[in-house]
């Protein structure tokens, strides 16, 4: 008893500082991207540049925000869905352009393939744009500046495998099984470390069990890492 109320009132601190900082966040990132369109006159490009770090810097901290709210929706067993009949296409088009300022800023080209083919599936759109979002920003995070990560689709008999490749540094083996363990951080072999919470992983399975799925990672040092999710079609 004593544990599950200690875990109730962590949850209820997550989601009310998740709440409280989401909004002004939100606000911060918004003004510094009008600023970079130039809304309030022309602006050089340097100062573009350091607006763009910016804007990677406030989506970071949006994403550590929001991740502690799905944490606690989590752990209280809140999480909702709204399942409806969607493509993944569009889905991965919108996620390419939210990391459109970090990829930008890391000189990284993202492209994608074999989502043109693919049946409408049976997903809450929202979460799986969220799932999305989370590997391709981690595919980006760790690739080396000047690299290239590719999110590709298939379908198979068991439903369709979507696969985000990065060129980075890989992931020792040791972490493979721990990766998508609250606060564990898919960390790479050597001393190249980014910062995040260890969270978004752990929610990506969630969300993607949720739909009746999988998902798993693949890598071996020195050779990049590939993160696969299959949703039933």
């Amino acid at each position: 008893d004593k544990l599950r109320t200690i875990d109730k009132m962590k949850s209820d601190f997550y989601s009310s500082m998740s709440h409280e900082l989401r909004t002004p966040l939100t606000s911060i990132r918004e003004g510094i991207n009008l600023l970079r369109d130039g809304v309030g006159g022309e602006i050089p490009e340097k100062q573009k540049r350091l607006l763009t770090i910016l804007t990677v810097e406030a989506n970071r901290l949006i994403e550590v925000v929001n991740s502690l709210l799905d944490l606690s929706k989590m752990e209280a067993g809140m999480m909702t869905y709204a399942f409806d009949k969607e493509n993944l296409g569009p889905l991965v088009e919108r996620a390419m352009v939210e990391m459109a300022p970090l990829l930008e800023s890391r000189k990284i080209r993202c492209e994608q393939k074999g989502f043109e083919e693919l049946p409408p599936l049976r997903m809450d759109g929202e979460r799986i744009l969220q799932v999305l979002r989370n590997l391709i920003g981690n595919a980006v995070k760790f690739t080396p500046a000047g690299g290239r990560v590719m999110v590709t689709a298939r379908q198979d008999n068991q439903g369709v495998e979507v696969s985000v490749s990065d060129t980075g540094p890989g992931i020792p083996p040791a972490y493979l099984s721990t990766i998508f363990d609250k606060y564990q951080q898919a960390g790479a072999s050597g001393s190249y470390r980014i910062k995040g919470t260890g969270l978004g992983l752990s929610i990506a399975k969630h969300i993607i069990s949720s739909h009746g799925g999988k998902i798993w990672a693949e890598s071996k040092p020195g050779e990049g890492s590939t993160f696969i999710f299959v949703l039933p079609a």
